[in-house]
């Protein structure tokens, strides 16, 4: 039985067995890496101590085998120490070996039995720690030592290829990151589950458009998704070049992706799933650290703990906006006299900080203020300890403490949409792309992706605007019934700041691409008016964040500059073809008002000095 889709448009697909086309039991080397985990850059541990804690996804009814944890690393010291290295799988240590002193570089290959999978993941610990000399009080602080992590390192294991011919087990052990191939002349549904695969800041891209692939041998790290007709399952698994490809088809091909992109995914797996009718946009009523993936692991804390969470915009559910953080944090009594200070940060912004409450969990209520917040923010919670010292008596000794994942986000309704960072309130519930053809998909997601969830329900159309609905809308020319606030039906264009200087002249606008936020009849439009460089941001590594702001020129797969028109003072937005009075009043306005105080000055003392004459004459 093939995975089918409800008649009702939003519904999750209804699950059976799920069909096999092209069956192969090839064994597949599928490779985890630290980036696909959440560091993209890998991570690096400071100083003499710390630890980190990765959970690798391995799918019960895998069969994985022949697993090896594979990490390239970098380390140095500044002073002759002694550190040590040691790796955890499970609660259990499978590895330790000393650093040498000085910068060394190499390749930690561990081999993993997989009797220690639990769960569905292979919980893996590295603990670092050292000590320069035999004195008991060296502050490690002053160590300038370092043990850093490639992100391309991680996990490798070879799947049971027949295991991956059913869906629920590939959708489970699928890479992250995915090359969507829409086939020629994409069908509109096709195109809009293609964009809802794209969005929520997935690495997700269509065919050819990633800059970087992983070498041949260099195992499974990149899904493939393909489009079939409507008379194929809504859901089956393909073979090619030895890799499992995943299709999608059916009468309603965007209910499969929005399944696999939803936080309901794991309903796949289920085995009763067969009933399932849950929408898998449901709207959320609470964000917490655990929701946004947060790091919630437990630390030793010797002088400073510090955890880091990621609070992307396109995580707040529909209609809502963030306004504050509650944050619990539970701290182990160290028994000192000084108790830790917890800290809490955002984007860099000192926002609270305490000291740890004596029955070992604190809850700092924090609001965030305005204007702080933007498309991508950066949660930072420390605690810090003052370590015992004096004349070297006592011993470094760590305490744990630990993120507790009951912190959430406070959010709020909406309001006014005023800025692009208030889009993700608006799109994850939802919208519709307008736009000439299937070939702007690419720029468009990649400028989308940070800015919509994927989860509500996304539509496309090649021609007409929807009556209802937010849009977005791609062309040359503003939708209609919407007030452009840069124009472009009136000639040329500029945009002067103070004084009458040009910040971007008529020649430099025609060729950027424009973003405008704009309303029509009480619905959000967001109008995108492609550029000379549009197509760069389908490639681009880091396609721009649109944040702050109403108005935005990118150039190419950069942000150019973006201001509000309604804020921004000093901004001028000018057309220097039309010679109106009302062009005449806004070029002029400052002169116009400066002389209308003078006048207004002049006839004053005028009238001052006529009573004070008239007075003069009667006395």
């Amino acid at each position: 039985m093939a995975l089918v889709t409800t008649a009702a448009a939003g519904q999750v697909p209804a699950i059976s067995e799920s069909a096999v086309v092209g069956p192969s039991t090839e064994a597949v080397t599928r490779v985890i890496t630290l980036k696909e985990r959440g560091f993209p850059d890998g991570f690096e541990i400071a100083g003499l101590s710390g630890s980190r804690e990765i959970y690798f996804p391995i799918p019960a009814d895998a069969g994985a085998q022949n697993l090896r944890l594979v990490l390239p690393y970098r380390t140095d010291s500044s002073f002759n120490s002694r550190r040590a290295l040691s790796i955890e799988v499970s609660g259990k240590t499978l590895y330790t070996t000393a650093l040498p002193d000085g910068f060394s570089e190499g390749v930690i290959d561990v081999p993993i039995n997989a009797s220690l999978i639990e769960q569905g993941f292979l919980a893996a610990r590295i603990v670092y720690s050292g000590a320069i000399t035999e004195d008991r009080c060296v502050d490690q602080r002053l160590s300038a030592a370092y043990l850093s992590f490639a992100g391309s390192g991680g996990l490798r294991a070879q799947f049971d290829g027949a295991s991956l011919t059913r869906v629920a087990s590939l959708a489970a052990a699928m890479p992250t990151a995915i090359d969507v191939d829409l086939p020629a002349g994409a069908s509109a549904a096709q195109t809009a589950a293609a964009l809802t695969l794209m969005l929520g800041g997935a690495d997700a891209r269509l065919a050819g458009n990633r800059r970087t692939n992983p070498a041949l041998g260099e195992g499974w790290q990149v899904s493939r998704v393909i489009f079939a007709d409507p008379a194929s399952p809504a859901l089956s698994v393909q073979r090619e070049a030895g890799e499992p490809v995943l299709q999608i088809g059916g009468e309603d091909p965007v209910a499969s992706a929005r399944l696999l992109r939803s936080r309901w995914n794991a309903l796949v797996a289920s085995p009763a799933a067969g009933s399932a009718q849950r929408n898998a946009g449901a709207a959320a009523t609470t964000l917490t650290v655990g929701d946004l993936g947060g790091d919630t692991s437990i630390q030793n804390v010797v002088d400073r703990g510090q955890w880091n969470v990621a609070i992307p915009t396109s995580a707040v559910p529909a209609g809502q906006r963030m306004t504050g953080m509650v944050v619990d944090v539970a701290a182990a009594e160290d028994g000192g006299t000084t108790r830790p200070v917890i800290a809490v940060l955002l984007n860099g912004v000192l926002l609270a900080s305490a000291e740890a409450e004596d029955d070992g969990r604190t809850r700092l209520d924090v609001d965030f203020p305005q204007g702080l917040t933007t498309s991508r923010n950066n949660l930072e919670v420390s605690v810090a300890r003052q370590p015992a010292g004096g004349d070297c008596k006592f011993a470094p000794q760590g305490y744990p403490a630990q993120l507790l994942p009951s912190s959430h986000v406070k959010l709020d309704p909406l309001g006014t949409v005023s800025d692009f960072s208030d889009l993700p309130a608006v799109l994850n519930g939802g919208f519709t792309l307008v736009m000439p053809g299937a070939d702007a998909l690419g720029p468009v997601a990649s400028l989308l992706g940070p800015l919509a969830s994927g989860e509500g329900a996304v539509t496309v159309s090649y021609s007409d605007m929807p009556e209802v609905g937010a849009v977005v809308y791609v062309g040359d020319q503003a939708p209609a019934g919407t007030d452009p606030i840069v124009r472009f039906d009136q000639g040329a264009v500029t945009i002067d700041g103070e004084n009458g200087q040009t910040l971007l002249d008529a020649e430099a606008i025609g060729e950027l691409t424009t973003v405008q936020l704009l309303e029509q009849g009480g619905r959000t439009v967001v109008w995108i008016k492609p550029g000379a460089d549009f197509a760069a941001l389908a490639t681009s590594a880091s396609p721009p964040v649109l944040s702050y702001g109403n108005v935005a020129f990118l150039a190419g797969d950069q942000l150019d500059f973006a201001f509000h028109n309604a804020r921004e003072r000093l901004i001028d937005i000018r057309y220097p073809e039309e010679n109106t009075f009302s062009q005449f009043l806004s070029r002029y306005r400052l002169w116009l008002i400066g002389l209308g105080w003078l006048l207004v000055t002049l006839g004053f003392v005028y009238l001052l000095r006529r009573v004070i004459v008239a007075n003069k004459t009667k006395d």
